[in-house]
C-alpha cells in the first residue's frame, strides 16, 4: 500500500480508471474508507488539466448533498494531485442499465428523482455539471444515486470563466442541442441529459443513435424526439418528452420541478394539474425553421419570419406564376403553397381544395381580404418561389385573369369543334350557344376557389397583452441570437397559456408586464452578447468581467421569470383540480387561485426589473 505525501492516507486497490484519472481506494488515519481520484501522469504534466482538476475540487467542496459524491480535500501523491472523496460502494448507473434494462418504472422514478435532487442542489450553488451520464452516477447500495465526476463542470456565472469553460464538452449521447454554443449552456442543459438518462433506463439505449459524434449532435439538434417506451405511464412519458425538448425554454425550468414531478408520478397523483406548458395549443409550424408558431403573435419567435394574417376587405391575392397564362402550376410549388398556408394560421384558409387539383395560372388564392394582409401574403409567397399580386376589386377585372378567361373560352370552342360530326356540321347554327357556353366555362374555370375560408377564432386578448405582443413583434426581428428569441418565446408562451379563457383587464395587465419584462431581458442579453463577441472573454479586463456579470443577472432574471410562470400555472391548475362541491364553491375557489396567481405574477414582474 502506498502513502500520500502528507502520510494521512494509504492507497489501496484500483476502483476505476478513466481517460484522465484513476480512482483508488483510500484508508484514512482512523481506518476510514475513502476514494482517491488521481490524475494520470500525462495529465499531471499539463497545467490546464491540473487547473481543471483543482477547479473540480473547489466546486465540489462547496456542495454537500446526499445525491452528490462528497469531496473532502485535495492532497498530493508523488507530486500528483489527488481528490479525497466519499467512497460509494455500488455499481454505476451505466452498469445497472447494461445488466438490467429496461428498469421497472418504480426504479426509474426513484433513481431519476435522486439525480434531479442532486442537480437541484448543484444548480442552486451555481454549478452546472455539463457531462451528466449514467457512467457518472454511482448507485450506493445498488439503488441510491450519487452524481460524481464534475471534471467538466463550470460555474453557472460567466463572470469567472476560464478558457475551458468556453469549450464544447460532454458525451455526445447526452449533450443538449445548445451545447455547441457554450454561452447558451445553463442548468437546463443538465436537465436534457437527465431526460436522456430516464429514456435509457426505460429502454436500454439512449434516445438517439448515429455512427459518429457529429452525427449524434445533429440528431440531438434536428431529429424528432423519439417516443418513450409504451410500457411507461403516460405521466412519465410526457415528462421525458418535455425534458428532451430541443429548446431550453420548452423544458422544465428547474431540477426542483423535475424532482417534484417524479415524486408525484411515483405517488400516483394525476399530473394533469401540474402539466408542463406544451406546444399543443397551436399545431401550425413556421415554413422557414419548422418551429411551432404561437398564433397570437404575428411572427415566428424562433427565426423572426413574419406570419401572414388576413382581415376583411376588397382585395384579392392572385397567383400569377412562375409560368404563362393558362399553364398549370408546378406540382411542387402547389405542395409548397399548401404547406405555407398550413404554416400561417392567421390566414384562416383551408388548402384542401388546392391539394386536390392543379389549377391553371393565374388563379385566386383568396378574395375579400384587407390590403395590408394581401400585401403580406404576396411577400410571404415570394419567399417560397411563388409569383403573386394583390388586386383590388373583382378578380375578372384583373388583366391576366381576363386573358386567362379568353384563353379558356377559345380552348373550349376548339375542343368542341375538334369533336367533328354533328357539332362540326351544325356549328354555324349553334354558334351563339357555343359562345355563351364557352364563356361560362371560362369564367367558372378562371374564378374557381382554390382555398376555403375557415371560421375565425373568437378569443380576445386583454389590451395589455395585445400591446405587449405588438412590442414583441417589433423587437424580435432585431435580436441576433436565436437563443434569446427562444427564451422570450418561452415566457410569451406561458403568459398566453395563463391568459387562456381569462381576458380580464387585471389578468392582462400583469401578464403584459411579464412579457415586457422578458422582452427587456432578452434585448439586453442580445446586446451584451454582441459586445462580448468583439473581445476575448478568456482574458477579460475588469470592464468585460462587469459585462459578463451583468449578463449573468439578466439571464438569471429571464430564467426565474419562466420558471415562476410555470410554478404559478401549476399551482393555479392544482387548486382547480382539488375543487369539489357545488358550482358556487368551484367558482370561488377558482377565483382565489387566479388572484393568488396574479399576485405572484406581479411580484415576479416587479422583481425582474421591468
Amino acid at each position: 500500500m502506498d502513502q500520500s505525501d502528507d502520510q494521512r492516507y494509504q492507497l489501496g486497490e484500483l476502483l476505476g480508471k478513466g481517460a484522465l484519472a484513476t480512482v483508488v481506494a483510500l484508508t484514512g488515519p482512523r481506518g476510514e474508507r475513502y476514494a482517491g481520484k488521481l490524475l494520470h501522469d500525462s495529465q499531471s504534466q499539463d497545467p490546464a488539466a491540473v487547473a481543471r482538476f483543482f477547479q473540480e475540487a473547489a466546486l465540489l467542496r462547496s456542495l454537500g448533498h446526499d445525491n452528490l459524491v462528497r469531496v473532502i480535500e485535495t492532497v498530493t501523491v508523488r507530486g500528483r494531485p489527488m481528490l479525497v472523496m466519499e467512497r460509494v460502494d455500488g455499481p454505476t448507473l451505466a452498469q445497472k442499465i447494461a445488466r438490467s434494462a429496461p428498469l421497472p418504472e418504480a426504479t426509474i422514478l426513484a433513481i431519476g428523482r435522486g439525480i434531479a435532487e442532486g442537480l437541484a442542489h448543484a444548480h442552486g450553488a451555481g454549478v452546472i455539471h455539463r457531462d451528466l451520464k449514467p457512467g457518472n452516477v454511482l448507485l450506493a447500495g445498488g439503488e441510491h444515486p450519487k452524481i460524481g465526476d464534475f471534471g467538466m463542470a463550470r460555474a453557472s456565472s460567466l463572470a469567472g470563466i476560464d478558457h475551458q469553460a468556453m469549450t464544447v464538452v460532454g458525451t455526445p449521447d447526452y449533450m443538449a442541442p445548445e451545447s455547441l454554443d457554450p454561452l447558451a449552456v445553463d442548468p437546463r442543459s443538465d436537465l436534457y441529459a437527465l431526460g436522456c438518462i430516464l429514456f435509457e433506463m426505460a429502454s436500454g439505449r439512449p434516445p438517439f443513435d448515429a455512427a459518429t459524434p457529429l452525427g449524434l449532435l445533429h440528431q440531438h439538434r434536428s431529429a424528432p424526439i423519439p417516443p418513450p417506451p409504451e410500457g411507461l405511464s403516460p405521466s412519465l412519458r410526457r415528462l421525458i418528452e418535455r425534458l428532451l425538448a430541443k429548446s431550453p425554454g420548452d423544458r422544465p425550468q428547474s431540477a426542483e420541478t423535475v424532482a417534484l414531478r417524479l415524486e408525484e408520478i411515483a405517488a400516483g397523483d394525476d399530473p394533469r394539474a401540474l402539466a408542463l406548458v406544451s406546444d399543443e395549443r397551436g399545431a401550425a409550424t413556421c415554413t422557414a425553421c419548422g418551429q411551432r408558431l404561437l398564433v397570437e403573435v404575428g411572427l415566428c419567435l424562433a427565426c423572426g419570419q413574419p406570419t401572414a394574417t388576413l382581415g376583411e376587405g376588397d382585395f384579392a391575392v392572385l397567383i400569377t406564376g412562375p409560368g404563362n397564362v393558362g399553364d398549370k402550376i408546378d406540382t411542387q410549388l402547389r405542395d409548397r403553397l399548401c404547406a405555407w398556408i398550413a404554416g400561417n394560421p392567421g390566414l384562416h384558409l383551408d388548402a384542401a381544395p388546392l391539394a386536390k387539383k392543379i389549377p391553371r395560372l393565374p388563379f385566386p388564392l383568396c378574395a375579400g381580404v384587407d390590403e395590408a394582409g394581401a400585401a403580406a401574403v404576396v411577400r410571404g409567397l415570394a419567399q417560397i418561389g411563388a409569383e403573386a399580386i394583390a388586386h383590388r376589386g373583382h378578380v375578372l377585372r384583373e388583366p391576366s385573369m381576363r386573358k386567362k378567361s379568353s384563353t379558356l373560352m377559345f380552348r373550349t370552342m376548339a375542343i368542341i369543334a375538334a369533336t367533328g360530326g354533328y357539332w362540326a356540321v351544325k356549328a354555324y347554327f349553334f354558334l351563339p350557344i357555343v359562345l355563351v357556353g364557352a364563356a361560362v366555362v371560362s369564367i367558372v374555370g378562371a374564378t374557381r376557389r382554390t382555398t376555403r375560408a375557415l371560421p375565425r377564432g373568437s378569443r380576445a386578448l386583454a389590451p395589455a397583452i395585445s400591446e405587449a405582443l405588438g412590442r414583441v413583434e417589433r423587437v424580435v426581428p432585431g435580436l441576433a441570437a436565436r437563443r434569446h428569441r427562444m427564451a422570450l418565446r418561452a415566457v410569451v408562451h406561458r403568459a398566453l397559456a395563463l391568459a387562456e379563457g381569462s381576458p380580464k383587464a387585471a389578468t392582462g395587465d400583469e401578464l403584459g408586464q411579464a412579457i415586457d419584462a422578458a422582452l427587456v431581458a432578452a434585448g439586453r442579453l442580445d446586446a451584451l452578447d454582441r459586445e462580448l463577441e468583439q473581445v476575448d472573454i478568456r482574458n477579460a479586463s475588469d470592464e468585460v468581467r462587469a459585462r459578463l456579470h451583468e449578463r449573468d443577472v439578466w439571464s438569471a432574471r429571464l430564467l426565474e421569470m419562466t420558471a415562476s410562470l410555470d410554478a404559478i400555472q401549476a399551482r393555479a391548475a392544482s387548486a382547480r383540480e382539488r375543487i369539489a362541491g357545488d358550482a358556487a364553491e368551484a367558482r370561488l375557489a377558482d377565483l382565489r387561485a387566479r388572484i393568488e396567481a396574479l399576485e405572484e405574477v406581479a411580484a415576479v414582474t416587479e422583481g425582474s426589473g421591468a
